[in-house]
């Protein structure tokens, strides 16, 4: 049954929503007769009124039945695949709401893109990297490799105090070759300059001017690295790891992270790059698993 093969799990940490919510359905059933349905069963109840629970429990069941079917336990797809569609919508109020559904971005982007100024490029590059407005905002043209198309944030700008390589899109590449020339040392130059009489990085408080402008108000620059990770886990099926790296998270346990010595990084260029031709709608809805 059911609790056979959830034993293997338990090692991780993150079953207790799980027992909670998926066992008194599932619990005295083989795994080879649960469907979508049955999914569904367990997770609509808590959609809406526990979104980020059943959000993170669709991802965890996703995970289980990828362990089921790769050790030859489940003969079927993934039964989670696809249930998002037959889940009730959520009530959105975007007066309120800080971060953007996947789904809606590329319009978003498309219309960001037809901006002008320094604000918008910035925007973009924040999207398109799923980084944090203050390593963006102070970003040097001197932290970017442009033969390896990388970007290597100092530690002094990034949360976890370590540097951060950031593989760049194609679509990352394009906002660089557009802030050419506009100052020798800030890729993202302020309009005003500093009591010193130089440039320096532009204010946090450009992009909320931009969101009301564009009509998004009640949006934060922050809640687009929040887009970008419901995007990995429920379009992109990309592994906790790569998504998580990808965003400069920590990964795992003292004792895990001491032997995961990797950053991963040619597989987050694969991730980077098919989350930016997703953004700027190269890519449509359907989109391949990212490994």
């Amino acid at each position: 049954g059911v609790v056979e093969w959830v034993e293997s799990c338990w090692s991780s940490g993150w079953m207790g929503s799980v027992e909670k919510y998926a066992l008194p359905v599932l619990g005295d059933r083989l795994i080879h007769t649960i469907g979508t349905a049955d999914v569904l069963e367990v997770i609509t109840p808590i959609w809406t009124t526990k979104h980020e629970t059943a959000r993170r429990l669709k991802q965890r069941l996703s995970t289980i039945f990828d362990w089921a079917k790769g050790n030859g336990f489940y003969p079927h797809e993934n039964p989670v695949n696809g249930v998002t569609k037959s889940l009730p919508r959520e009530k959105a109020d975007p007066e309120h709401m800080a971060a953007m559904h996947w789904r809606d971005l590329p319009a978003f982007m498309d219309a960001l893109s037809q901006r002008e100024g320094v604000s918008a490029r910035t925007l973009e590059f924040i999207i398109l990297t799923a980084s944090r407005s203050n390593e963006a905002r102070g970003a040097r043209w001197e932290e970017i490799d442009f033969d390896e198309q990388t970007w290597t944030v100092p530690r002094n700008r990034m949360k976890r105090g370590k540097p951060h390589r950031v593989p760049l899109s194609p679509e990352a590449m394009v906002v660089l070759d557009q802030q050419r020339g506009l100052d020798p040392e800030y890729i993202f130059p302020s309009a005003t300059r500093g009591k010193d009489g130089k440039n320096r990085p532009q204010s946090v408080m450009v992009f909320k001017a931009l969101f009301k402008r564009m009509g998004h108000d009640g949006f934060t620059t922050h809640g687009f690295r929040s887009t970008f990770r419901d995007w990995c886990g429920d379009q992109a099926m990309v592994q906790r790891e790569v998504a998580e790296m990808a965003l400069s998270h920590a990964v795992g346990n003292d004792v895990e992270r001491a032997y995961a010595r990797s950053d991963l990084f040619e597989r987050r260029r694969t991730l980077m790059n098919a989350w930016a031709a997703y953004a700027t709608g190269k890519q449509g809805s359907v989109t391949q698993m990212v490994r």
